[in-house]
């Protein structure tokens, strides 16, 4: 939501001309919700510091502005780069624009506008296109009332999807690669954090043999409880023409701005799956992984 900041109020026959709209955009999940907790059960993720400058985190930006009644555009801003070294960044909004109110829609963190353009509405994101996994995309869309007494606003982007993390131990010495198919995550996100369709993902990773691998995946939000399930296909060689070891799927939940963490361990042919719930690793029933 926006926070206005109220500063002394004019009226537009002064000789000195009302300020215009001013928005100073910030970045409210710097860190995941949990990251405090997989930081110390697993040491695979770790808090960044929230205090750099906006561009630390997010390079580029892109953001609409339309009348929040009649939705028509006033304001399109294309995919740029964030200037400066600032603790916000700033939205540059016209100098002319008349008062009345607003919806300002900011989409941060990707590097083109395809998941914008995708369904011809700024307004919604293509979280998924081509079933691989995407940008760590942020947004925020804010109503915004620009009057002689509202006219400073700060607004914060928040993170649109989750990460998966995947440790896999005691694998045999051969096998340097894995393919992963996660179905049951969300196709599209609106500019109200609205998720809809469903949708897969798919992605390879390889490793040095006799390594124990990780994978990180950025992925959307599951659009029900254990709705995620999770395939992999382990194979010894990168050709992937035969799988050398299938362990059962997992079923999980994937959240927006969470970490969600599966450990696979492999012993005498059979893969033991764990998922970190809090700070403790819980192995998953039958029922999880049928």
């Amino acid at each position: 939501m926006a926070a206005w900041l109220y500063l002394s109020s004019c009226v537009r026959d002064e000789i000195a001309p009302c300020p215009p709209l001013k928005v100073m955009i910030g970045i409210e999940d710097k860190n995941y919700a949990n990251i405090d907790a997989v930081e110390k059960a697993t040491g695979l993720e770790h808090r960044v510091d929230e205090t750099k400058s906006f561009r630390s985190y997010i390079q580029k930006l892109f953001y609409i502005m339309y009348e929040a009644e009649t939705g028509k555009v006033v304001l399109t801003r294309h995919l740029h780069d964030v200037q400066g070294d600032a603790f916000r960044a700033t939205g540059h909004i016209p100098e002319d624009l008349p008062f009345g109110k607003y919806v300002l829609v900011v989409w941060g963190n990707i590097l083109d506008e395809a998941p914008i353009l995708a369904e011809r509405d700024y307004r919604v994101y293509n979280l998924h296109m081509g079933e691989i996994e995407g940008f760590d995309t942020y947004m925020t869309s804010d109503t915004i009332l620009y009057d002689e007494a509202h006219y400073n606003y700060e607004v914060d982007l928040k993170r649109v999807k989750g990460k998966l993390i995947i440790q896999v131990s005691n694998l045999p010495s051969d096998i340097c690669c894995s393919e992963k198919e996660v179905s049951g995550v969300s196709s599209y996100v609106t500019d109200q954090f609205n998720y809809a369709r469903s949708t897969v993902v798919r992605t390879f990773t390889n490793w040095k043999p006799g390594d124990d691998p990780v994978s990180k995946t950025v992925l959307s939000p599951s659009l029900e409880d254990k709705g995620t399930q999770v395939k992999i296909q382990f194979y010894d060689d990168p050709q992937r023409e035969i799988a050398g070891i299938v362990p059962p799927p997992a079923n999980v939940t994937m959240e927006r701005n969470k970490l969600t963490l599966l450990r696979y361990v492999y012993d005498n042919g059979k893969f033991t799956i764990f998922i970190l719930i809090n700070d403790n690793w819980t192995k998953l029933h039958i029922m999880d992984i049928e």
